[in-house]
C-alpha cells in the first residue's frame, strides 16, 4: 500500500446522455406571432391560445408549420378569419394550391389511422 493510496477516489464512468428530443410543434404564424394548431383540414384550420389580434371577416396571409408524427411540412396561404370566439382562431383558406390540398388530405388520413390504433 502506497503512501497516497487513501487519496484515490473511485469515480464511476458516466454514460453519455441521450440528446434531448425536440417536441413536435404545429403552429400557424402571422405578423410575428405564432399559435398552436388544434385542427387542420382542406377547408381551414383552428388554433388554440389565440390572442385576439385578428377579427372575424379579416383576410390575412399566414404560414402553417406542421411537425408531428403524422407529417412535417410548411406552406403559406391566404385565409379569411371565420371566428375568434374564446381563445381560438378559425380560419378558412381563400386560395389553397392543389399540391398543398393533397398534402393536407394525406396528413388527415395518417392522423385518422394513428387515432384508430
Amino acid at each position: 500500500m502506497g503512501l497516497f493510496d487513501f487519496l484515490k477516489v473511485a469515480v464511476p464512468e458516466k454514460k453519455p446522455s441521450k440528446p434531448a428530443q425536440r417536441m413536435p410543434v404545429s403552429i400557424v404564424e402571422f405578423d410575428g406571432r405564432s399559435f398552436p394548431l388544434a385542427s387542420l383540414t382542406t377547408k381551414g384550420f383552428v388554433t388554440k391560445s389565440f390572442d385576439g389580434s385578428l377579427i372575424a371577416g379579416q383576410n390575412a396571409r399566414v404560414t402553417v408549420r406542421v411537425d408531428d408524427p403524422a407529417g412535417k411540412f410548411t406552406f403559406t396561404a391566404t385565409i379569411t378569419v371565420a371566428d375568434t370566439a374564446g381563445s381560438k382562431l378559425v380560419g378558412t383558406w381563400t386560395i389553397l394550391p392543389t399540391e398543398v390540398d393533397g398534402v393536407i388530405r394525406k396528413y388527415a388520413q395518417l392522423r385518422a389511422q394513428q387515432a384508430g390504433k
